[in-house]
């Protein structure tokens, strides 16, 4: 990852908003802080002043219309003060709702993301539907562009979250939400779900890669491309192994018989830096241990364990660990 995981080390318009909004906050807060404390220590000085007279009681209860007044003028101001920080916080969230708001352009490209229990389906967008581009657990975005993000989800409420890069947005089931985000700083960042979906919310991630306006072109353009037939024998007997096997009714992989659209699309599997949803890196030896027990790497997950002998196997992970 670049940087730290944080809503305070900004890498995007929308994140530099939401830092600033955040800093303001804490500012009053901390100014709100320091008058509770000075006036509790007031108070506190004046109980001990009381205390130390022969007759505490006869004392407190003594009238005096001087400090009547100042008390009553000092709750005035009081409430002036809160009426003023709640304007000013309302007006600062408008500030930054609107920074948003103006990511917005004509034209920009278009980009689903879909939440799933648990990992994250992304669809870059086209308007020749050749030139749609379906992949998983990875958002790649042009640094400099605005781009409008599409979030759905396709069981439970999910909750799409870049710290660095944007605040929040719900994904609800039957209804499409929208997010205009604008990443400045190319590099690599987390994304996860801030909705508790399920008993493996903590377990979805996912890897924001931000690239120089023409690596993502290049990017995009080698996703759009089907896979190759495997030269090497093992790899081909992998082929035919995931053709053969359910792998093929849940995954898709262009340029073979799989059409699955339940899983995650594997056309490019290989290039992705993780599995299952940022749990294991993508290696041959992670992706054996997951092939053999998908539950006990994270339990309650959709994927079942298929029954494989020791040559399938190894076979499988050989095409799998090709698919560039």
């Amino acid at each position: 990852m670049t940087g730290w995981q944080s809503a305070l080390d900004p890498a995007g318009v929308g994140g530099s908003a939401v830092a600033a909004l955040w800093w303001a906050m804490l500012a009053m807060a901390t100014l709100v802080l320091v008058a509770v404390l000075a006036a509790l220590g007031w108070s506190l000085a004046r109980h001990l002043r009381i205390t130390a007279v022969a007759d505490p009681i006869a004392f407190a209860a003594r009238t005096d219309p001087a400090a009547d007044q100042q008390a009553t003028r000092w709750v005035g101001v009081a409430v002036i003060a809160t009426t003023a920080i709640l304007l000013v916080t309302f007006a600062l969230s408008l500030g930054t709702s609107r920074a948003a708001a103006r990511l917005a352009v004509d034209g920009a490209a278009e980009i689903e993301v879909t939440g799933v229990q648990w990992w994250w389906e992304v669809r870059y967008l086209d308007s020749l539907p050749a030139r749609i581009v379906r992949t998983a657990n990875e958002l790649h975005l042009p640094a400099g562009r605005s781009i409008r993000l599409r979030l759905r989800s396709r069981d439970v409420i999910h909750s799409f979250w870049a710290p660095n890069l944007h605040g929040k947005m719900d994904l609800i089931p039957g209804h499409d939400n929208y997010l205009w985000i604008k990443a400045e700083r190319p590099g690599t960042y987390r994304a996860q779900c801030a909705e508790f979906c399920g008993v493996q919310h903590t377990k979805m991630a996912m890897a924001v890669i931000v690239h120089a306006p023409e690596e993502y072109d290049a990017w995009l353009a080698a996703q759009r491309e089907p896979v190759r037939s495997p030269a090497d024998s093992v790899a081909l007997a992998g082929l035919r192994t995931f053709e053969a096997q359910p792998c093929a009714t849940c995954h898709s992989i262009r340029g073979t018989m799989a059409y699955g659209q339940a899983g995650p699309d594997l056309t490019h599997f290989a290039r992705r830096r993780t599995i299952a949803a940022g749990e294991r890196p993508n290696t041959p030896a992670e992706l054996t241990a997951w092939l053999l027990n998908p539950q006990g790497i994270k339990p309650g997950n959709h994927m079942p364990k298929v029954p494989l002998a020791a040559d399938e196997l190894n076979a499988l992970v050989a095409y799998l660990s090709g698919l560039r």
